[in-house]
């Protein structure tokens, strides 16, 4: 009995033994040294993009151990970013690694606990302008573009049989596309970025591009820009009354028309507006708060192209001319009030009839509304900015060739657009 009760009682010691090297130490710290086990949380510090020299950009570093000890952070990566207390230098774009450890606190073992994330390069922008159409001669086309980062950008062409590409010099060798790319290959600080242009040389066209396909119904194209007819006179408070003025649209949706019938009591001194604005698909108006996003953008397109057509009371006045007004995602306030830079050509009609017209839009185009801005370019402005909205009004609304047949004196204003508004 005696041996029996020793031997229990040694079996009993040895197991405290081993219940209390387990409570001060080992399998639960990253250290060597005996302890508690404790663990450190280290939140995520990325997110934060590389600093553009001098400025160095920071993060501050966040963590915790649960023994409630403090934290000490070390960057493993000090060529990529350096620690300092608990803030990370971010110092050029790369992958940053960093510990944060407790050396041990109270009782408790070492622990640590890192991060590995990555610095992101700063976005850069190539702002290349296409040149346009160019003819077939030995006049070298100079080249420019430029980024927001002012790191120097080289060209480069994928089209040699067409053009060659020297420094900034372009040098054309036969009809077709010339595709020329201007691009910065980026640095420790800058991602690499590049803008590609198609100039088309000789007997060329730009691509087509079309700002509307057809017509939904009345109130919207298929691209569901919204249309907007509107018109007026001082017949009738400068508002279009009921039974005056109205809208339709074929049964395929490929045309659409918009007429108005001024009946005025007395023709002396009358006056009227009449348009319709075509918006950009998706649009319902242009933004009143900045510049608008949605449009059309132009590359080498030269021209707008149209098919109209009008009354034949309309187009037998002196004054059927029509105003094609480009408005801009180009935003600024003038008078305290939202206003959008827009092109206009004045197109003066060539038949009654369904006619096609293309209107060079260097040649024929003006900057109409500047918003009171100064030293406008028009071609800078097309490359720089979508078209978001295609405008269509009388220069001169009808008030002098009245309608046949009609049971009240009636001066009508008419016109049809049929098929695609397309740039080119």
């Amino acid at each position: 009995m005696i041996k029996e009760a020793i031997g229990f009682q040694l079996s009993a010691i040895g197991l405290a033994g081993v219940a209390l090297l387990a409570g001060c130490g080992g399998g639960g710290g990253s250290g060597s040294s005996g302890g508690a086990v404790q663990t450190v949380a280290f939140d995520f510090p990325g997110g934060a993009v590389v600093g553009i020299p001098p400025a160095v950009a920071t993060t501050k570093l966040v963590a915790t151990a649960s023994s409630g000890g403090p934290i000490t952070f070390t960057s493993n990566t000090p060529t990529v970013c350096t620690v300092s207390g608990d803030t990370v230098s971010l110092l050029v774009a790369g992958e940053c690694s960093v510990t944060a450890t407790q050396p041990g606190y109270q009782g408790y073992a070492k622990a640590s606990q890192s991060q590995l994330f990555v610095i992101p390069k700063r976005p850069q922008m190539v702002a290349f302008r296409n040149p346009g159409w160019q003819a077939l001669d030995a006049q070298p086309v100079t080249l420019a573009a430029a980024t927001n980062t002012g790191q120097p950008v080289v060209f480069t062409t994928s089209t040699p049989a067409v053009c060659s590409v020297s420094g900034t010099s372009l040098s054309k060798l036969g009809n077709g596309l010339c595709v020329v790319t201007a691009k910065q290959d980026g640095s420790d600080i800058f991602a690499a970025a590049a803008t590609v242009k198609n100039i088309p040389i000789g007997t060329e066209q730009a691509a087509a591009v079309p700002f509307l396909t057809g017509y939904k119904d009345t109130s919207q194209t298929k691209e569901l820009g919204k249309v907007n007819p509107y018109s007026g006179s001082s017949a009738d408070g400068w508002y279009c009354g009921s039974n005056w003025c109205g809208s339709s649209i074929s049964s395929d949706g490929g045309s659409f028309t918009y007429f108005y019938n001024i009946q005025p009591k007395d023709p002396a001194g009358l006056g009227a507006y009449w348009g319709i604005k075509l918006f950009a698909g998706t649009l319902t108006d242009l933004a009143t708060n900045g510049d608008t996003l949605t449009g059309l953008r132009i590359d080498a397109q030269a021209a707008v192209k149209f098919n109209m057509a009008m009354n034949s009371e309309w187009f037998s006045t002196s004054n059927n001319a029509v105003n094609v007004d480009l408005a801009l995602g180009h935003f600024a306030l003038k008078d305290g009030k939202a206003c959008n830079v827009t092109l206009r050509a004045v197109v003066k009609p060539t038949a009654a009839a369904a006619t096609d017209y293309s209107v060079s839009l260097r040649d024929k185009f003006t900057i109409n509304e500047s918003c009171g801005l100064t030293g406008l370019d028009l071609w800078n402005e097309l490359q720089d900015y979508p078209i978001s909205k295609v405008e269509f009004s009388a220069a001169g609304v009808n008030t002098s060739v009245s309608t046949p047949g009609a049971a009240a004196l009636t001066f009508t204003t008419k016109l049809t657009l049929t098929g695609a508004i397309t740039f080119q």
